[in-house]
């Protein structure tokens, strides 16, 4: 029966506090002998598994015991998180409150274990005692009452798991399994597991002969690993379907850590005569991988605006999805443009790779480094997980009457400015200054397609009057007023515009479009359409022969 003989005090709390921007639970690692051995580790499979918020770990080894049977002591040293130390801790949590499950086989057999508590002994920074095994037994240092010191020597608490294992000659076999859970890391926007591979070192062989390391954290999942023990991204294999990279987040510690994205299935590390110098760090982006990453175009420059993208995912997640109380209006919603909040919107399907009809929607994220596309993927809303449709019916506009206000105003600012510059002009202002600001980038090119055969022929096709203030002169009543805004779609609209002009008003729609992060006109109909007049037109002067010089 286990025995615990004084419980890692200092790190049990029931409120977790926060050090260099993260909460530190604790570490994997390897299994290590107490005492001088020469059993030698000649084998080592390290699984570990994701579920939820925890790792689940499991350790196979196979030792070699070069002579005849003997007792070792072995332990499982761990650092203790940064959490508050006191003594109602011990009552409130005899064991370690982020580890759990914590077992032993060895040849078949369980072992029991126990757990205590010693310290590393720092002064001025500098390691200046790491033995905790005393004349035959463990030092337990008991409260470690100088941890927080601020002078002379400082206790860096450490506790030990350990039992005695009986090696017989030859082949042994543990088996060594226990959960952890992951640590928030950097302002919480992502988790992290450490696992100290350095101490295999510990053992005869100073080395693992044979070493292998699976991680599965889980479908549709991004992470990244430091380059610690490893120098190629090749080392690496993919089992299943995902992407392998070397990657630069906001969030990473590394520089060059590898980044993956997996849609499901596993990844694998192997390595023969393994003499590791680096520890394994893992860190899983919060959520969803792809909002902090900055996507680069060719010309260095981003492409989306990575200001609001992080933002909103650093701000505002938690209160969308979690809390579900917020808003539109109270949030980054109105930051974001249609394009982008579409882009939002569709980002759980895009990461489980559903192929877009969309082509818009299709290169952004093709333009990632993680999405992968799978063709047997249907997008279906009722099998997300609840905060995912949460978040999808957040960037679903209910209706477009949000819309529908930046239409009016986009309008009111067009004529607005267009007509302040009648008002204030003797001669006509230039159109096509009015028309390179204003139109969508289709009817602008009809136009100078049009206007470009006018020049040719020297008189007027279909520009003989001024389509801005409806006539061929203005007066000093020029006006306009916005009557109405029908909303098609979300980047479709119809306006209704009256222009009062010389004593006269004319009623004309206008055909708004959304491109290039904001709203254009597209057409301007009075008794009849611009842009079929302009489409007409061209069509009679090609069987004219006149063709435009635009092209």
């Amino acid at each position: 029966m286990r025995k615990v003989l004084s419980f890692i005090v200092c790190l049990i709390s029931v409120a977790v506090a926060y050090a260099n921007d993260g909460a530190f639970y604790a570490e994997g690692n390897h299994l290590i002998p107490i005492v001088e051995t020469d059993i030698r580790v000649q084998k080592e499979v390290l699984t570990l598994n994701r579920v939820d918020d925890r790792i689940e770990v499991t350790v196979y080894y196979e030792f070699f015991n070069p002579v005849g049977e003997k007792e070792v002591l072995v332990g499982f040293e761990a650092e203790e998180p940064s959490i508050p130390i006191n003594e109602e801790s011990i009552k409130i949590f005899p064991e370690h409150p982020f580890m759990r499950n914590f077992k032993v086989v060895m040849n078949g057999e369980p072992l029991d274990f126990e757990v205590a508590h010693v310290s590393r002994h720092y002064e001025n920074g500098k390691l200046i005692d790491t033995q905790y095994y005393v004349d035959g037994k463990i030092k337990d240092e008991g409260l470690w009452a100088n941890s927080d010191a601020d002078e002379g020597p400082v206790d860096h608490p450490l506790y030990v798991y350990h039992f005695n294992a009986r090696f017989r000659p030859g082949l042994n076999i543990i088996q060594h399994t226990y959960d952890f859970d992951m640590a928030d890391a950097r302002n919480g926007y992502t988790k992290e597991f450490f696992y100290i591979l350095t101490a295999a070192n510990r053992w005869a062989n100073h080395q693992i002969d044979d070493f292998t390391l699976y991680v599965d954290m889980g479908e549709h999942t991004s992470f990244h690993i430091s380059p610690t023990f490893f120098k190629s991204l090749d080392e690496w294999e993919i089992l299943g379907v995902g992407k392998k990279l070397i990657g630069t987040t906001p969030y990473q510690v590394e520089p060059d850590s590898l980044f993956f994205h997996m849609q499901q299935g596993r990844i694998r590390f192997r390595k023969e005569n393994f003499h590791p110098d680096g520890e394994l760090y893992i860190t899983r982006d919060f959520i969803w991988g792809p909002w902090s990453w900055h996507i680069k175009k060719e010309d260095g420059r981003d492409s989306y605006n990575p200001e609001s993208f992080v933002n909103l995912y650093k701000a505002q997640y938690e209160q969308i999805i979690f809390k579900g109380t917020v808003r539109k209006e109270e949030t980054y919603y109105d930051r974001f443009t249609p394009d982008q909040r579409r882009i939002l919107k569709n980002l759980p399907f895009a990461y489980r790779g559903y192929i877009f009809n969309t082509k818009e929607l299709q290169d952004f994220y093709e333009s990632t480094p993680w999405y992968i596309p799978i063709p047997e993927y249907k997008a279906d809303m009722q099998q997300l997980p609840e905060e995912e449709q949460r978040w999808v019916e957040f960037w679903s506009p209910t209706d477009l009457s949000t819309l529908s206000k930046d239409v009016e105003k986009r309008v009111n600012d067009i004529y607005n400015h267009v007509f302040s510059e009648y008002l204030k002009s003797v001669y006509p202002p230039s159109r096509n200054v009015f028309d390179s600001k204003y139109f969508s980038k289709d009817f602008y090119h009809l136009h100078k397609q049009i206007g470009s055969i006018e020049n040719q022929i020297k008189e007027p096709i279909v520009h003989d009057i001024d389509y801005w203030i409806g006539g061929q002169d203005w007066s000093n009543d020029l006006s306009f007023q916005v009557l109405s805004v029908e909303m098609l779609n979300e980047k479709k609209a119809d306006v209704s515009i009256n222009i009062h002009n010389c004593g006269h008003d004319s009623k004309d729609k206008l055909v708004l479009t959304y491109e290039r992060d904001n709203w254009f006109i597209d057409d301007m109909i009075g008794t009849s359409s611009w842009r079929e007049g302009i489409l007409q037109s061209l069509e009679d002067c090609k069987k004219e022969g006149l063709l435009p010089s635009v092209e």
